[in-house]
């Protein structure tokens, strides 16, 4: 019998995040199904390829404590990503990653979940994890900006709570979201993503 393999993606994903964060915690970590996955269907169980297509993530603890906005976002800019689940939130890529409430028994409040498409070309995809690397590097965003760092943007918005169809147009829903965002975190409420939007976002 052939040893079932975390699919080459999501290896590529687990090897960034350990080299980010040596030190995080790796308790809730997990790929592989338990006896739980295997009475039903799950990304956890291994395919007819024998690879298995799903990862957890500790989200907390350890002494370099990982950065979970950058966990959730990562996964909606990756092309092999089918959803996301994490706090009882799931992103999914046919949704555009707006999240919606997730009411599975598991509530995800430890680990962070990702799941790719069961295809090969998912699981071969060696696109690099950018946003689990480090941080982005973004010029002044404000509504009318298009593009990957919008892109990134609404990513880690929705990561923090926000509802956003991730689709790379600052328009009225993303200043939204901003403005709601830099309220909550008490900062200059303008709609203009700079230094101090970006210092609370990767805080």
């Amino acid at each position: 019998m052939t040893t079932a393999v975390l699919a080459a993606s999501l290896t590529l994903a687990r090897q960034a995040i350990d080299k980010r964060w040596p030190d995080r915690d790796r308790e809730s970590d997990g790929w592989i199904g338990n006896d739980a996955h295997a009475m039903r269907r799950s990304d956890h169980n291994p395919n007819d390829r024998n690879r298995v297509d799903a990862l957890d993530i500790d989200m907390y603890g350890g002494t370099t404590p990982l950065h979970r906005a950058s966990i959730v976002a990562a996964a909606m800019l990756h092309p092999s990503i089918n959803y996301v689940i994490f706090n009882r939130r799931i992103y999914d890529a046919d949704d555009h990653f707006q999240p919606r409430v997730y009411n599975g028994i598991n509530p995800h409040d430890k680990h962070c979940h990702y799941s790719i498409r069961q295809t090969v070309a998912a699981e071969m995809n060696l696109t690099r994890w950018t946003l689990l690397e480090a941080f982005p590097t973004w010029p002044l965003l404000r509504a009318g900006a298009t593009g990957r760092p919008t892109l990134e943007l609404q990513a880690f918005l929705n990561a923090c709570g926000s509802s956003l169809v991730v689709d790379g147009a600052f328009g009225t829903k993303t200043d939204a979201a901003v403005r709601a965002y830099q309220r909550y975190q008490g900062i200059r409420v303008d709609g203009i993503v700079g230094p101090q939007t970006r210092g609370k976002l990767f805080g």
